[in-house]
């Protein structure tokens, strides 16, 4: 499905943990303290049960393996945009504008504005998102206006 062998694969993988080995370092962290404690911790403090971990069947703790990194990363990135929509809702009401908070998708969020709000209401999106949660490198914030999602994007 993917156009290499199953051994090439394997070399590929290898290969980029060779070249970034903090994220095997990560990752081997993240199931170690997973396994010792029966979940994972995103960065916000929220937990998800990891009870894969503890299986005798080596498909169900492969399976284990994964949740637990990706529920820290994708657990964490839920946790910052429900902090960021609550922040935009708060300066977008403290600042007594029209605009209004739509919905959100994955890490965008969409908001309703009228022409004449948009370009301080891309500023407060910006910033409401990069002060979700203080990490180094900063988040990178892409802000975009249009008639409608697409060309906004």
């Amino acid at each position: 499905q993917v156009g290499m062998s199953v051994e090439e694969a394997r070399d590929f993988i290898e290969a980029y943990f060779a070249r970034y080995p903090k994220v095997r370092e990560f990752r081997d962290k993240v199931i170690a303290q997973a396994t010792q404690d029966g979940y994972v911790t995103t960065l916000f403090g929220r937990r998800r049960p990891v009870t894969e971990l503890k299986s005798s069947n080596y498909r169900l703790r492969s399976l284990g393996e994964r949740l637990a990194v990706n529920s820290v990363l994708q657990g964490t990135a839920a946790d910052v945009i429900k902090v960021a929509m609550l922040e935009v809702q708060r300066r977008l009401e403290e600042g007594g504008m029209a605009a209004r908070l739509v919905l959100q998708v994955h890490d965008e969020l969409v908001v309703e504005a009228p022409e004449a709000e948009v370009d301080a209401v891309k500023t407060l999106l910006r910033d409401a998102m990069r002060g979700a949660y203080e990490m180094e490198p900063v988040l990178e914030v892409e802000v975009g206006a249009g008639a409608d999602w697409r060309a906004a994007k």
